[in-house]
């Protein structure tokens, strides 16, 4: 008898959701929008966008800065995608 042919028991694997969970943005000042993302021990800080003399600078949940860009939605792309990385 080959290894081939030994029955082996079945196991189940847990699976795991590997998509990010979406985002949520707040906006606790003019020119100030905040990402945060639920964990399981809570919510954590993803990130924020700042207007700063008419750009948009993004930088990730531990203040690494991503960019400066023309629009909102840009920053909150580099955001999501940092997230995502």
């Amino acid at each position: 008898m080959s290894l081939l042919e030994i029955p082996r028991e079945s196991t189940t694997r847990a699976v795991v959701d590997s998509a990010p969970r979406q985002l949520r943005w707040l906006s606790p000042a003019n020119g100030l929008w905040v990402a945060m993302r639920e964990t399981a021990s809570g919510d954590d800080f993803a990130g924020f966008v700042e207007l700063v003399q008419g750009e948009f600078r993004a930088h990730d949940g531990q203040g690494t800065f991503l960019g400066a860009f023309a629009t909102r939605e840009a920053g909150r792309d580099a955001i999501e995608g940092a997230v995502r990385s």
